[in-house]
Formats: structure tokens, sequence, C-alpha cells
């Protein structure tokens, strides 16, 4: 259950009274007085930049800031003559990830006023104070520490922290009760980053859990909020040498680096981002040197290394390895091999758990992915095939039809005839006595069409694997997909005919070949589990469509891809201070590193390990388009729109619902039992609630959204830089209205959490028996009506390595140990010190108790078909709060895997 938050007076003081839940203790000692140095250097190793200031005693020099008194200036040069200190005791929660098991920890902290400036208008220092200890082997400890103060400097807004270890450190959270000449006021820092020894980090600054506009900012804490940005930015920095773990730069560059066209000509990529032809969002810069081959193409990082992001985007310090799944060619032969992947008998029963063997060593058994869970055949039937359209890993494709037959929008002087073959009389039989003109005015006829983001690249994915690539890449043979459902009285689907389209053999001008495939007339009742039709391939083959555009468009594209870029400008742009940095923080965690990973061994066209094979990227041998899959997806980003992403506007869009997109509580479904969206919706309704009780603490208008000029500089740069590549269209939220903040900051947590739980990790669930979702097809397909046998289904979807490659990525979505969920805030009460921000997101966390409420009531209701269909599993991946299991449920605040 959610806790309730405390009051504004229990903020920060709960945390002195007992110890950070789970944190060790270690021994510390504090050392005072320390002489306070003449002259502090702020500045991160990789940008080079010394800044002095003046020392924090010169006291006599001191101005105060508008509204203190004269006496109380008197005050302040009298306690600096005297060189009055008090010393404020507190807690350090920090994390280390250390070789040997004990340490010496040696770090001093100085804290800045945020009310008493100096000469040169910088809030004057305290006292230095050092702490020191022995860390011990465990990652998080806690510590007690005291820091140096003057009464006469009012109220701290900023620490200074030096590491003189020789090892780095990630401070968590830094809080003491109340300063001296500020009784009451806790002092709290949500740190949350590395600080590494003095060799690389000279200095970091930490402000405390206030939160201002730039306009708003005390004036004694202006300078140091500008250089911070600096420092973020890279300015005066090192030119074009590659970065280094320890610095903290945010900058942007194209998605240049997925090619190694130094290894092998057949591994070069083209550039995405930056051209018409391919248009892409921007990536975190690393400024590697070029490659040998193509000066525009980065050199890749070795397997073995870590790639770039700025250091407070990783937790832990290990490279993560590339997989070797075990190399067990060929297709399978039967259902029941697969099962026994997952410890199930030949029927789909509890076996004996058998291993899966990696690199020559047992790793631990996979779970039974859901689909297989608890009825093992009913995948197969076929109000399951289209329940998943509304409730399985890609619930946001489906389309209402409007207008029939279907056509195409590819262009006619290149792909000719692209319109689909679908007739009346193909569909017409299966549809409760309904002509199609009938099921279209009513709403009834819906579809989901690949076919014109497959077809451009059918001829070339059928030609893989090229000469190099044989042992790499297995046989693709693979069509453009559409399928056309009709939506039954209860609110299921219906498949009505799927269509599978190739490129004319003689030339793709002359337009496609399609074949059309309806249901067989027997029962699905007589289903069996070594007999297969033609209709089973063809489903299997559009599913192949449909998983791929899930991978690389719905969840890689829409989600990973476009992130990135709002998560540089956020730290280029909007200061820890700000207000919205604040709000979007939690839905940014380890985005970045997640991201560089998959660029490095998910997504990456190939590198040499150290016994000199070649490692692809995972998702260039397991998925259909292979090679060619992120290019498809730079053709997809043409037609992307930012405020279509908005849950309510995405669904009017694709004409499964009708009403206001900016009032989501009055959207009205076509398909009244669709999982995905119900659930959404009411996820939706309470992420816009909490961003409107937040934005409207700091913004009491439009003028105040249009007067903030960090704001306005963050969405300058996501749009023109971060999103450059489509800075002209239309949609671009102005940015001059509360609700265009309002609508922008809910759509970014809602993809941030709501849409990637959505979209990406129920993959396991459903893609982790292939057979129920396959990635990749090899062989060609049958005629009509023909028989097909297990073993030549199993021959024409994912082959046994591919499909271990593939559960067992997959599968570590199911692992989120120490994962932070929707409404959770990692730093607890430490995170602010607005009280109406905290009351704020306790109703927040009270909403989604009760859409958790909500969802398990409708799992629970027969009458829906939709929340568990025929495979009796039920839909639980926007459920908001987690529990333990293989069962998927639990939103993540972020995109961590």
């Amino acid at each position: 259950m959610m806790q309730p938050r405390p009051s504004q007076s229990q903020y920060c003081q709960a945390s002195l009274a007992a110890s950070f839940a789970g944190a060790g203790w270690a021994r510390s000692k504090a050392i005072w007085p320390v002489p306070t140095r003449p002259a502090l250097v702020l500045a991160a190793a990789h940008s080079r930049r010394k800044k002095q200031q003046s020392g924090g005693t010169s006291l006599h020099k001191a101005t105060t800031t508008a509204g203190d008194t004269s006496s109380s200036r008197l005050e302040a040069r009298s306690l600096a003559a005297q060189e009055h200190r008090v010393y404020v005791g507190g807690k350090l929660l920090l994390q280390s990830f250390l070789d040997s098991p004990s340490n010496q920890l040696r770090l001093s902290f100085q804290l800045v006023s945020a009310t008493v400036a100096g000469g040169d208008g910088r809030g004057v220092m305290g006292g230095e104070a050092v702490l020191e200890s022995i860390l011990g082997a465990r990652e998080e400890t806690e510590l007690d520490v005291k820091l140096a103060w003057h009464a006469a400097l009012g109220k701290p807004g900023a620490v200074v922290v030096t590491n003189h270890s020789d090892f780095p450190v990630y401070l968590k959270l830094l809080s003491c009760p109340a300063a001296a000449g500020s009784a009451g006021i806790a002092v709290c820092f949500a740190c949350n980053g590395w600080v590494y020894p003095v060799g690389k980090h000279p200095h970091r600054l930490f402000f405390t859990n206030d939160a201002y506009v730039k306009e708003d900012t005390p004036s004694p804490l202006l300078a140091y909020r500008e250089d911070e940005l600096a420092v973020l930015r890279g300015e005066e920095g090192a030119g074009e040498q590659p970065f280094q773990e320890w610095d903290r730069v945010y900058d942007y560059a194209l998605y240049n680096d997925l090619a190694n066209p130094d290894l092998r000509k057949d591994l070069a990529r083209p550039v995405l981002g930056g051209s018409r032809e391919y248009p892409y969002p921007r990536r975190t810069k690393t400024a590697r040197p070029p490659t040998r081959t193509d000066p525009l193409t980065e050199t890749r990082v070795s397997l073995d290394k870590q790639i770039y992001v700025p250091c407070d985007e990783r937790v832990g310090t290990a490279a993560i390895a590339a997989p070797s799944p075990p190399n067990l060619g060929g297709h399978f032969k039967s259902i029941a091999e697969i099962y026994g992947l997952v410890g199930l008998d030949d029927v789909g029963r509890l076996a004996k758990a058998k291993q899966i063997i990696n690199s020559g060593a047992a790793t631990p058994k996979l779970p039974v992915p859901q689909v297989i869970s608890v009825n093992p055949m009913s995948w197969r039937r076929d109000e399951e095939y289209a329940r998943q359209m509304l409730a399985g890993t890609n619930p946001v494709c489906i389309k209402r039809v409007t207008k029939f037959p279907l056509t195409s929008e590819l262009d006619r002087t290149v792909y000719g005839d692209q319109d689909s073959k679908i007739t009346k009389d193909h569909i017409q039989r299966n549809m409760s006595g309904l002509t199609v003109q009938q099921a279209v005015e009513d709403g009834r006829l819906f579809v989901v069409d690949h076919h014109d983001w497959v077809m451009p690249y059918l001829k070339r994915i059928n030609e893989l694997p090229g000469e190099e690539e044989k042992g790499e890449i297995s046989q693709r043979k693979a069509y453009a997909a559409r399928t056309i459902l009709f939506l039954n009285d209860d609110s299921t689907l219906r498949p009505l005919a799927i269509e599978l389209s190739s490129p004319h053999p003689d030339d793709e001008r002359l337009g496609a070949v399609s074949t059309v495939y309806t249901p067989p007339d027997a029962s699905e009742e007589t289903l069996s589990a070594d007999k297969f039709t033609a209709w089973d391939l063809a489903k299997a083959h559009a599913a192949v469509n449909d998983t791929s555009k899930n991978n690389f468009v719905i969840h890689w594209l829409n989600v990973h891809a476009t992130m990135e870029p709002l998560i540089i400008a956020t730290n280029r742009q909007l200061s820890v201070l700000h207000p919205i940095h604040k709000l979007l923080k939690p839905h940014f965690r380890n985005t970045l590193h997640v991201n560089a990973v998959a660029r490095q061994i998910v997504l990456g066209s190939g590198d040499k390990r150290k016994n000199g094979d070649i490692f692809r990227g995972i998702q260039e041998v397991t998925y259909l388009a292979s090679k060619y899959a992120l290019e498809m997806s730079s053709k997809a980003y043409k037609n992307w729109n930012f405020t279509e992403l908005a849950l309510p506007a995405d669904l009017i869009k694709r004409g499964v619902a009708k009403g206001d997109p900016k009032n989501p509580e009055k959207v009205d479904l076509l398909i009244k039992d669709y999982p995905y969206a119900v659930d959404g919706l009411e996820i939706w309704t309470a992420i816009k609630k909490w961003v409107t009780d937040y934005c409207t603490i700091y913004y009491t208008n439009d003028s105040a959204v249009t007067g903030d000029s960090e704001l306005q500089a963050w969405w300058r740069e996501v749009r023109h830089v971060g999103h450059g590549d489509l800075q002209g269209a239309q949609w671009w939220p102005a940015m001059d209205r509360l609700a265009d903040l309002v609508e922008t900051c809910t759509t970014i947590i809602w993809l941030g959490s709501a849409f990637h739980a959505a979209v990406g990790l129920g993959q396991y669930g459903y893609q982790g028996f292939v057979p129920n979702s396959p990635t990749l097809a090899s062989r060609p397909m049958p005629e009509v009506g023909a028989a097909v046998t297990e073993a030549e289904f199993l021959g024409s979807i994912t082959p046994r390595k591919e499909t271990l490659a593939l559960m067992g990525m997959s599968a570590k979505s199911l692992a989120r140990t120490g994962e932070v969920f929707l409404g959770q805030r990692p730093d607890s009460e430490l995170w602010t010190s607005e009280r109406r921000a905290g009351e704020a997101l306790t109703r927040f966390q009270a909403r989604l108790e009760v859409v958790a409420d909500r969802i398990q009531r409708r799992n629970a209701d027969r009458t829906l078909k939709n929340r568990a269909g025929p495979v009796e599993v039920p839909y639980t991946l926007l459920t908001p709060t987690r529990k333990p299991g293989p069962v998927i449920r639990g939103i993540p605040n972020s995109i961590t895997n």
C-alpha cells in the first residue's frame, strides 16, 4: 500500500529520527573546524572551467538580500569577527560500488547561503567540515554528518561537496534538521549524483529541495544556478575529445553509432537524423572519433566497455555484458520442445524445470509466459488472436475502418497499385448479417494495417541473409499484412480476413501481389496440437509484422528515442531547482543508460568479441526487419506527432473513440471492453490531475509560463534541436499557455511510465512463447485452405537460437528489483520543501490506488471477455501497483529496461 505523505512539519525531520530504510550503518567522524578556503573552484573536470569566487569566511564583505534589516547586517559583521560557528547534525545516504571490502571515505562539505551574498553577488559559504569513514562492501550506507554554519548567514541554499577519497561515491540524500539562524526550517538535499575524486570532479554543487523558476530564485543562488547549467551544457568544454565516465555533459548527436563499417562492409548503416531521407530524434553525444571507413559514422565501444552517458544517469559501474545465447541451429520440431524451455511437458503441464545453457553456464529457468500459463492451447483461438490487439503487448495499432475497400498511401509512381484486394465477398459472410457498408457506418469494422510500413523494405528483407551474413542471420520470407476484424455485440473481435502481400516479382513498380486468407469453416473446438492450417500461418505472418512494428516504432521510437532529447534538454536548460525539472526527473531515471546499452548490444550492427566471433545486435538477429529495422523506424518518424501520443488524442485519431482529447473523462470508446484504453484513460486522468495540481502551484496564469525564461529555452531546444528534423511541424504546442505546459508534461509522464509499461513490459508474456507472437518468418505461405503440419508451422517462424535470445532479453523485464513505481518518489519525503506539492502527490497516490482497485474489479468481471480471454490471463499491464510473481503488474516511473 502507498503510504500517506507526512505533513509539512514532518518534512525532512522524519528522516532524522530514524535511519533510511534498508541502509546499513558505518562508523564515521567529523573533523572541525577546518579552515575555510580563500577561494573555491566550482567546476567539473570535463568542462575545464575554473570560476573563482570569494571565500566563505569573508563575512565582513557580505551584503544581505533585499528585505534584511541594518541590524542584521551589523549582527553578521559581529559574528564574522568573532568567528562564531555552529555545527548542524544530519544524515548522509550514499552508494558505493567497491571491489575491496574496506575503503577510506573522506568528503568535505561547505554550505552556501541563500540569503546573504558576498561582494560578487554570490551566496556566502560557511566553514568547511570533513567526514571520514571506513566503507564496507555494502552498496548503500547511511552516515552521521555535521555541517559548519554561521548563524548570520540565514538559510542555506546549496552545499559544495568535495571527494578526497580515491573512489567515486553516489550521494542520494543529505538532510539536516535546521541550520542556525533559520529555526524550524529543515535543510534537505536530494542529491542523486556522483561525486568523483578531486582529480575528476573538483567539486559538486547540490541545491536544497526548494523549487524556483529562474526569475524567482534568491539572488545569492542565481549565479550558482547558471554555473551549474553551464557545466551540464559543456560550455568552454574539451572540444571533441571523447567524454569519460565521470563527465557530466548533456549534448546532442545523430544516430551515427549503430554501424561498424571498419569491421565489414555489410555492417554499414545510414546515419539517422539530420536529413530529409532519414529524420530522427537526437541521442546523447559521446564525442567518439569517426570510423576509418566512413567519416560520418562514429566508432563503436568495445563490448566490454561502458558507453558514455552523463555520470548521474548511471548507478553502478559495471558494463552490461553482451549475451551469448546457445547456438542451437534450425527450427523447433514440436510445440512440446518449446514447452520444455520453460519446464512444461508436451501438453503444457508443469514438469521438472529445465535449464537453458548460456556460454556454458547454467542460468535460472525461464518463467512460463503468461499466454500459456493457464490454458496452453488457447493462444491459437481466433478470439484470443483478436483480443491481443486490445490487451496484448501491442494494443495501439487497431483502427476503425471508415472507408472500404482499404487503400494505400504509398507513391504509385514508385510502388504501383498497393491498395487492398480484400473484397466484400471475403468478409461479409462472417459479419452477423450486416453488410460491409452497415458495419462501416456503425463502427463495427476495424483493421490492423502494417502494409505501407513493411512493403517498401520487403524485397530487401526477403533477400536476407547476404553472403557475409550467413550463419549470423536466418532466412527471411515475409509479407506485408492487413487484418480486418468485426466487432461483436459482446465487445469481442472476430478476425474476418488477413491479406498478405509481396512486391511484384518482375518490378516493384508493378504493384503488390496479394493473397487473402479467411478463417476455416470448421469449429475451433477441433483444435489439435499437431494440426494447423494456412489460416494459422497467415495469423503468424501478420503477427510477425505486428511484433516488429511494436518493437521498433511503438516501443523504441515512440518511447525510448522520443524521450532521450527531452531528457537532454531538461538537464541543459532547466535547473534542478526548477519545478518542472523536479516534476519530470523521476520519469527520466536510467533511460539514457538503457538507451545507450540498447545502441551498443541490442540495436547495433555488429562487433567483434575477444575470441574473434562476430556479435550481432540482438534485435537485428531476432526480428524480421533485421538491419533495416531502425531505418524503417526513421521512415515512421516522418509522421511522428508528439501531441498525438497523448492517449485521448491517439484513441480519437485511430477512430476507436469519440470526444474531446483535452477532457479524457468524456472520451467515449467504440469498443467498450478495450482493456488498454479503459485502464489507460483512468491512468491518464490521474496523471493529468496530478500535473495540473502541481503546475498551478508555480504558475498562476499563462503569463507566468511565457515569462519563465528557462522553460521557454527548454521547449525551444526540444523542438529545434532534440527533434530538429520536425521543428517546422505545425502541431508543436506553443508553450504560451498553462494548458500547453500541463498537457506536455502529462504526455511526457504518460510515455515514460504507463505507455512504456503497456507496449514494452508485456513482451515476454506474449512473445516469450513464439508461436503466439513470432518475430520473424522464414518460409513462403501455402495456398489458401491448405493443411499444415506442426513441423511446417514451426519451420516458418522464429528459429531456436533467435527464440532463446528473444526470451532471455524480454524475460529481464520481469526481474525489476529496486524499481520505483508510478506515484512513488525514490527520495521519499525529501523531494520537495513545498507542502502543497507533497499534498498533491498524496492525492495522486490515492487516485492510483482507486484505479488499481477498479482494474482488479474489471478483471474479475466475467462479462468483460477481453479482460482475460480464452487464455484466462487478466490484463494487468496498466495496474499501477506491484506484487511479486511472474504476472506483470506495476507501472515503473521511467524507462528502466
